[in-house]
């Protein structure tokens, strides 16, 4: 079941293009363009190979046998889950005020498989995506920053600007396409529950920006939990040319 629920979730996530009680060591993301050949994790020391491994005997030593998860927190705050699955290993790194996560896959042999970073729990990957052979050599780099140009800290200054939002407290989500029905641009994705603006009626907000210039696309407001009964007004949409 847990191989199925991460399949779902990359499928999820390739879709919409978009998203310490032991001590273990991060990498940063660096920047690089979608190309499948040699380039430097380390910039420094041009390396082209990762050593990171999954420590499969201390999840072993401490996994809960049911659920096949442990779950644990490091010293600087950041939550930790891990999980088997029968060809290989999945842990999720999420950081003290942070708004991404960072998701890594791993051979059997424990070898980084690949690893990438999310907006919270399902959004948008942002940054590079890594993919290593079963031997450690990095195989392919993907930017899944491109082609947005209006970037992912224009859409958080809209959100706290010009919502007047606190994206972590006000739970905001925010998602990205590289294109939409009417739409054939990349466009971001932001919804939150509450009002739009001045606008007295509340529900669930629904905002589409462009994600080359950042105009907003589409406001609608939906009223009800989704199903029979449900309304959705819209408030502002651009028409598209």
């Amino acid at each position: 079941m847990k191989k199925i629920a991460l399949i779902s979730l990359l499928l999820v996530i390739n879709s919409c293009h978009s998203q310490d009680k032991e001590k273990k060591n991060d990498n940063n993301e660096g920047k690089s363009s979608n190309i499948k050949i040699e380039i430097p994790i380390n910039p420094k020391t041009m390396q082209t190979y990762t050593t990171e491994k999954f420590d499969i005997e201390n999840y072993f030593k401490h996994s809960n046998k049911i659920s096949r998860t442990y779950e644990y927190e490091m010293s600087n705050g950041t939550k930790v889950t891990e999980t088997d699955f029968d060809d290989g290993f999945y842990a999720t790194y999420g950081y003290m005020n942070s708004f991404f996560i960072t998701h890594k896959e791993f051979f059997k042999n424990g070898l980084l498989k690949s690893k990438w970073q999310i907006f919270l729990n399902d959004g948008f990957i942002k940054g590079d995506k890594y993919e290593y052979g079963s031997k450690g050599k990095l195989i392919k780099v993907e930017d899944w920053d491109k082609p947005f140009t209006f970037t992912w800290e224009q859409v958080k200054k809209y959100v706290e600007q010009d919502l007047k939002l606190d994206i972590l407290k006000d739970k905001v989500g925010i998602g990205n396409n590289l294109e939409y029905p009417d739409y054939n641009f990349p466009t971001w994705n932001i919804s939150y529950i509450g009002k739009y603006k001045d606008n007295p009626r509340g529900g669930i907000i629904r905002i589409m920006l462009n994600g080359i210039n950042g105009e907003v696309l589409l406001v609608e407001t939906q009223l009800g939990k989704g199903g029979e009964g449900t309304t959705v007004e819209t408030l502002y949409k651009k028409e598209s040319k």
